[in-house]
Order: C-alpha cells, then structure tokens, then sequence
C-alpha cells in the first residue's frame, strides 16, 4: 500500500498527565495507521488507554494532560505541533468525532439546530445565515431524524437517546470530514438502536467516502463493521491485524481472553469466562510486559517480567504483536481454555 491514501499517522505517542503523585503515562508509545475509506478498531477493557488517545488525536486532553512524544500526522500535518487556534481549523473540519455521551456533549440550554449550525460557522464564517440553516436541517435529514424543521428548533432534553445520537453524528459530520471518530458511539442505546445507528454511519460514510475508528468494548460490533482492529491494554496497543485474522487466531493471549469473554449462546452450562485478575494502575505500571502479571503464557518466564516486548510483525501479512512467545498463543489458548472449561464445571 502506497501513502498516497494514508489519513492518520500515529507514531509512537506518549501521553502524560500530571497527578497528585507525580507525572504519569497515560499512553506509552502507541503507534497505527488508517487509511481512506477504512475502519480502524480499537479495543480493551476500561482504562487501557483507548480514549485518551482519541482526544490526544483530537487535541482535547484535559488540562493536567499533554503529548510528551510522538506525532499525530494526519493529512499531511503533525496535529502534535500545532497551537490551539491552528487546532481548531483541522477539528470539526477535516476531523470529526462523535463522543460516547451525547446528552453531557450537548449544551441542554442551546436548541440542537444552533449547536449544530455552530460547527459550520466556525469553519464557513462567510455562509449566509440561511445557508447555513439549509445544511443543518440536510444534516438532520442524512442521519435520519424525522421532521427537521421541527427537530431544529427543539432542546436537547426533547430528543430521545437514540435522536441526541443521531445529533451528534450530524454535528461530526457538518464539514464532510476525511476521518470520523466514533467512542463508543452506541453505549447507552439498546440493542435496536445501536443496529440503526452503526447501519446510519455506514451509510453516511458511504456517501461521503470518510475513514473511521471505532472505540468500543463491543467485540461483535467490531467484528461486523471494522477492516483492522487494534488491542490496547495499559497504554499501549498489544495486537493489531486485519478483523478475519484476530478473530480467528488471536496471537496475543490478551486478546485469546477478551475473545473468550464474549458470552456463547450454544454454551451448556452458561458459564462466562474472565481474565483473572485486574487491569494494571497507570500509576504503577508493570515492568516487562504490562500484561504479564494476569498472564497465563508467560509461565514464570523472566522474559516477560522484565523486558518490554516490542509490536513486531507476525508471519501474517499486517499483523503486529507485543508478546515474546506470540507463536506459543494457539496452542497455549487451546489447552488453556479447555482447562478452564473443565475447571467451571467442576466448581458448579
């Protein structure tokens, strides 16, 4: 692949916050790629770094937070190196996100017509006041809101979940952005809306032709919508390969876990499967491997507490693993996960 349709470069970024126990790394070293027309997944449990990045990208890390190294090259640009009005220009733009929450995202005493109108404002300063309402009722009309002239006017609060959603999403896309950010897009909605809402951004970027990530613990929604994922666990990223290959044969044992995790409907005794233990401290960070201390491959090895493994290239084309036994994973998993299996259904 040539960089001629590269949209996002991430290359080794560092994130730190300033906390009452000192400096700590909120993200340590995480690098990916999203190309045009694509949708990049991010996975991992809570607190493994996933959004923080997000609005390192974005500019938008709270203020004891900053980028300590690393670039964030998108079209052409090191977004890292640019100051907060140079931000704005690209934010909201040629970038858009749309966040996890969007009843806290809107302001609940501004009509949801005004706030979306704003986003064009900024960027189209010139565009007639009437111009700029043409779009935002087009807006409401792409992502599907019934009856936009009415839906202008209206608060926030008069909106279902689902239609503040499909707000958000108007708003994130009043400037046709290159790249869409989606954190947990479908979080608070039940299982018929998210299907709505996840079958309106595929076709709205259809039209539009804009790459996405797609931050979510929902390994299903990944699994149905996303060309390559990435597994991030304490602040940095552990696996990354195209969406058929990490389902099939995950090589990270942090990924065999969340894998199977996921609940079976055809499972005889309706057992779940947990990783023991607990996501690390970002502000105790294992030595080694950050993974190593719930691991159930490393085995005692000194390897894995002690020296850091590197994202390297699997024998698959694209695939990318942190682990120093990678190729030990199928045949640990398998053993493993029998064990277990058996195990549950000694203690029921």
């Amino acid at each position: 692949m040539s960089d001629s349709d590269l949209v996002l470069s991430v290359r080794d970024l560092i994130v730190e916050a300033a906390l009452a126990e000192g400096t700590v790394r909120l993200v340590d070293g995480v690098s990916f790629e999203v190309r045009a027309h694509e949708v990049f997944g991010v996975v991992g449990e809570s607190g493994s770094g996933k959004s923080i990045t997000m609005l390192a990208i974005m500019g938008l890390l709270p203020p004891n937070a900053r980028i300590a190294g690393g670039q964030v090259v998108f079209m052409g640009r090191d977004l890292a190196k640019l100051n907060e009005k140079e931000l704005q220009q690209v934010r909201g733009n040629k970038l858009g996100m749309i966040f996890q929450d969007p009843m806290t995202s809107l302001n609940p005493v501004l009509r949801v017509g005004k706030q979306i109108a704003e986003a064009i404002r900024i960027h189209h300063p010139r565009m007639p006041e009437t111009g700029v309402r043409r779009r935002v009722i087009e807006l409401l009309e792409l992502v599907e809101v019934p009856n936009p002239e009415q839906r202008y006017r209206q608060f926030p609060h008069e909106f279902s979940g689902g239609m503040r959603q499909r707000a958000m999403i108007a708003m994130a896309l009043a400037n046709e952005p290159a790249l869409l950010i989606a954190d947990e897009p479908t979080t608070a909605l039940d299982v018929t809306i998210q299907a709505q809402i996840m079958e309106l951004l595929a076709s709205v970027r259809a039209r539009t032709g804009a790459s996405m990530i797609l931050v979510t613990h929902d390994l299903g929604l990944v699994a149905e919508t996303t060309d390559r994922v990435a597994v991030m666990y304490g602040g940095r990223i552990l696996e990354m390969a195209c969406v058929h290959d990490l389902f099939e044969i995950p090589r990270h044992p942090y990924t065999v876990g969340l894998l199977n995790s996921l609940p079976e409907l055809h499972s005889e005794d309706g057992a779940l499967y947990s990783i023991p233990g607990q996501p690390p401290d970002i502000r105790d960070r294992p030595s080694g491997c950050v993974f190593h201390p719930r691991c159930g491959l490393q085995q005692g090895r000194a390897l894995c507490a002690h020296t850091q493994p590197t994202l390297a290239a699997g024998r698959s084309v694209g695939r990318l693993v942190a682990c120093h036994f990678a190729e030990e994973t199928p045949q640990w998993a398998a053993v493993a996960m029998k064990m277990d299996t058996v195990l549950e259904k000694e203690n029921a």
